[in-house]
């Protein structure tokens, strides 16, 4: 990310929490970073580093850019705006095009997206609202692009981001400057405000 995110600053008053949470992004949604080792146990995080490089290289992993976009509809269906700038601006990182991110409130009818994204959005804006509206039709549709391990991936995205929604929206996170500004360049158009988590 280029900084540390205030939601792990407020963590770390916690630090088993902390290690615990940082080893679960890094199995979920991509590589975990050396500087795990300061923050829990040395053997726990080899342990888990080992496993989780062993599975990053697999053909079943999800393409990062689309793990932040399940992110960020999921996170929109709850209501967290600080996930969803932060969710926002890591899709563009990784590459996915301005245009794309600015239109995936339209990923129904957007020529942007394919069948595979759009039934996985579909099954992250369903698994992210409260009550939770996913059906066995999101099953059978994701199982035409998915097979059962990258389904399970996608149910472990919405479930972080369930985390980091309530977690969030709870304590009022302060959004830094980085995604703040790149939502309200490329958020705004579609309804995003920055509300309770500005500075």
């Amino acid at each position: 990310m280029g900084f540390v995110p205030n939601s792990m600053r407020i963590m770390a008053r916690q630090p088993a929490i902390l290690g615990n949470f940082t080893m679960l992004v890094g199995t979920i949604l991509g590589e975990p970073k050396n500087g795990f080792a300061l923050l829990s146990g040395i053997r726990l995080l080899v342990k888990n580093a080992i496993w989780t490089f062993r599975h990053l290289r697999s053909k079943d992993r999800l393409p990062a850019g689309l793990k932040n976009l399940v992110g960020h509809v999921a996170s929109n269906a709850s209501g967290c705006r600080y996930c969803q700038a932060h969710t926002i601006e890591a899709s563009h990182k990784q590459g996915v095009a301005i245009e794309k991110l600015e239109a995936v409130w339209e990923f129904e009818t957007s020529t942007l997206f394919d069948e595979s994204e759009k039934a996985a959005l579909r099954f992250a804006l369903a698994g992210g609202s409260s009550p939770n509206a996913v059906s066995s039709q999101h099953f059978t549709n994701l199982r035409l692009y998915f097979n059962d391990e990258q389904i399970v991936e996608l149910a472990a995205i919405i479930a972080l981001f369930g985390f980091l929604n309530r977690w969030n929206d709870t304590l009022a996170t302060s959004l830094e400057p980085e995604p703040a500004e790149f939502a309200k360049d490329h958020l705004v158009s579609s309804g995003w405000v920055i509300g309770k988590h500005s500075r």
